[in-house]
């Protein structure tokens, strides 16, 4: 069983004055507001960027004005997919509308940068890009939790695919969140980048300087945040025998659903499910 989270050497840690966010644009959309904001991305979050120094892309989504009380607030790690239009930091925008809407909930949806702008090609670099992608992330959370309107004990993080595995390590180490949904993520990350990639490397070898930082060595330091998986059942590259292993790895509490959707996961289902568990993990009434 792994032991209680804490920093690794593999993880960067974040850093960064998070009042040097710019704001591009700002969107009202019916009872909610939708800010384009780029962060900068500080000395430890380079390596995996189109170019180094690239600031973080993201949006903020809120209430159209200040609540009387500080809401919930959320980061949306999203999916990858080339050519889907939503395998971006666009896949849970219309969710965090909704929290805006319905709860007051401030929510940061990021738009990741590996493997998307950087392909798997050799254990050395994949372990750096993956540990900037997890201190980008962390500062996102920064971001996130320096808004007024933000309540610091109910922050959860929601991630998908490979945003759910970059999540996981986020989780190992960052105890801010109270809650994770973790969506069709894979133990392991040899399990998407060996079969889908080319790398010229024996198989062996990366898969053993990847394990540090593979998702199934980190996901039994999420406690005592709140836990749920979601898979679903005609999903063609996770494995059903994933749920069982992460599952089994992150502890008792730990909750794992799945649904009849393939790897997108479009499915209403998981969306009410995961809105009805967030409720409750955040004890929103």
């Amino acid at each position: 069983m792994p032991g209680p989270r804490g920093p690794h050497p593999d993880l960067p840690s974040a850093a960064g004055d998070v009042s040097l966010v710019a704001t591009t644009s700002v969107d009202e959309r019916d009872g909610a507001v939708v800010r384009d904001v780029t962060i900068p991305a500080g000395e430890a979050t380079r390596a995996s960027t189109p170019e180094p120094g690239t600031p973080i892309e993201a949006y903020l989504v809120g209430p159209p004005v200040p609540p009387a009380a500080p809401g919930p607030g959320f980061l949306f790690a999203h999916w990858y997919d080339t050519h889907a239009p939503n395998g971006n930091r666009s896949e849970f925008l219309d969710e965090a509308l909704d929290w805006a809407r319905r709860r007051q909930a401030t929510s940061i949806l990021p738009q990741l940068t590996f493997p998307w702008h950087g392909d798997p090609d050799g254990s050395a670099a994949d372990v750096a890009r993956i540990g900037v992608e997890v201190a980008r992330l962390r500062r996102c959370l920064d971001v996130l939790l320096a808004r007024p309107s933000v309540d610091p004990d109910r922050v959860a993080v929601v991630g998908h695919d490979f945003g759910a595995m970059h999540a996981t390590l986020l989780g190992s180490m960052d105890r801010r969140p109270a809650a994770y949904v973790l969506i069709a993520a894979a133990p392991r990350w040899g399990d998407w980048f060996l079969p889908f990639w080319r790398i010229d490397e024996d198989r062996i070898d990366y898969l053993r300087a990847l394990r540090p930082l593979d998702p199934i060595e980190h996901v039994g330091r999420l406690g005592p945040a709140r836990l749920l998986f979601q898979f679903a059942k005609r999903d063609f590259y996770i494995a059903p025998m994933a749920g069982f292993e992460f599952r089994r790895t992150a502890g008792e509490g730990a909750e794992v659903r799945s649904y009849d959707a393939e790897h997108d996961m479009a499915s209403p289902e998981a969306l009410a499910e995961r809105t009805a568990f967030l409720e409750d993990a955040l004890a929103l009434e």
